[in-house]
């Protein structure tokens, strides 16, 4: 199934062209996870049709660069050739190189999205285009999730009410919805866009459904990053986007499973007989036991995707299956790759942040968004498994490959000798 599905998308992007193919990933990937599960090979992790789309999307990539040599590549081998060599090297020592390898070709298909903008956004007109893609392939998700509250189907375990649409938890979700709100309100900061009225109301419309389904998703790392880029807009954009705020003392005490969710946090810190450690108390516990393990191995760690491999023999605490993830991007990049591995991570973000610079200094004061965007995802990558998360992180690698596109698109016109006249 693997092989015929690749070659079936494969097919469809040679005849279609890479661009037709690219955007019908960004119209319709977010919507076809519960299609994607229903397709994998007798249980088998990643081994259905999504992990055709993802082979797919690294052929179009190869292609673009065997086919297209204009374009430069330069800017996405700066940013993640470090990363996926350290990735790579590291599968070599991994306890599960099967495991090793998946992870590497799933960070590959984050740079090959992240490649993919560069062919496509030349300039302003497109970045919008394909923003407005992203925004419009977000309804399928929003309408779904609406009928998931009104059917009764938003209840997630233990948990309750958790909204999650057709993504498989409401973290992924809640993520996912942090990124189109940003999406959306970097279209609204850049009047240089040139939205027309009816559209630019149609989108302040749609922040606050966003807004409430982030709320009923119950994950509060994308509360604190919707929150981040809520007040970016607001101080810098629009004063009137503040105003969003007001309503959530109105939200805790209509809901009060909200209140309760944050209540969680003053309860369970200490792991006794008698109480259950919260969420966040877990965690800290979990990466305290990892760090003990890194400082024996420091420099270059355990190998990739060895996390889960080692978990047990390091947790005081019974795990189910004996093995859980890092629940940290940073404490997995450090127990699994060492210091190397870790400043490679961060260096991919540093120069995402050194770019987008550049653009506001030019002039482009909606890449202000961009940052907090960026801002956001690193403040959840420190409590999430952000990684595996597939669908939110390729959303916004092509956002962020799209605004560093616009940056060299605008060097190449400041280099362009004037013309002489005769």
């Amino acid at each position: 199934m693997l092989i015929a599905a690749s070659a079936v998308l494969i097919l469809f992007a040679w005849f279609a062209g890479p661009r037709r193919f690219v955007e019908a990933v960004l119209l319709t990937r977010s919507a076809l996870d519960p299609v994607f599960n229903l397709t994998k090979a007798g249980g088998i992790e990643d081994m259905g049709v999504g992990a055709a789309v993802n082979l797919a999307v690294l052929v179009v990539a190869a292609a673009c660069v065997a086919t297209r040599p204009r374009v430069s590549r330069g800017p996405t081998l700066v940013l993640w050739g470090p990363l996926l060599l350290v990735c790579l090297v590291s599968s070599q020592v991994a306890p599960d190189p099967g495991a090793a390898i998946r992870l590497t070709m799933l960070l590959a298909t984050h740079a090959a999205f992240c490649l993919l903008a560069f062919y496509f956004v030349r300039d302003l007109a497109d970045l919008r285009r394909v923003l407005l893609l992203i925004v419009a392939g977000s309804i399928v998700p929003t309408l779904y999730a609406g009928l998931q509250l009104a059917l009764g189907w938003a209840v997630f375990g233990d948990d309750g009410i958790r909204v999650f649409s057709s993504f498989p938890h409401p973290n992924i979700y809640a993520f996912y919805l942090m990124t189109i709100l940003a999406v959306v309100l970097t279209l609204l900061a850049g009047r240089n866009f040139g939205l027309s009225p009816r559209l630019r109301r149609a989108l302040a419309l749609y922040v606050p459904v966003l807004l409430a389904l982030i709320l009923l998703t119950k994950t509060r790392s994308a509360w604190a990053g919707a929150g981040l880029i809520l007040v970016t807009h607001g101080l810098l954009f629009d004063r009137r986007t503040l105003l969003y705020f007001l309503g959530l003392p109105v939200a805790l005490l209509a809901v009060p499973e909200f209140a309760e969710r944050l209540a969680d946090l003053q309860q369970g810190n200490t792991a006794d007989a008698y109480e259950k450690l919260n969420s966040y108390a877990f965690r800290i516990l979990l990466w305290q036991g990892a760090m003990t393990w890194f400082w024996e191995r420091p420099l270059f760690g355990w190998g990739l995707s060895s996390f889960g491999h080692y978990v047990a023999q390091f947790f005081p605490l019974p795990l189910e299956n004996d093995t859980i993830d890092s629940h940290s991007v940073y404490v997995q990049f450090l127990f699994e790759t060492g210091v190397i591995g870790f400043l490679a991570y961060l260096w991919l973000y540093a120069r995402v942040v050194v770019l987008t610079a550049r653009l506001i200094l030019r002039g482009q004061r909606w890449a202000w968004m961009i940052l907090a965007m960026t801002a956001g995802y690193l403040s959840m990558a420190y409590s999430d498994n952000m990684l595996y998360y597939l669908v939110p992180t390729w959303y916004m690698w092509f956002v962020l490959g799209g605004a560093c596109a616009v940056l060299g698109r605008q060097r190449v016109v400041r280099r362009q000798p004037l013309a002489v006249p005769a």
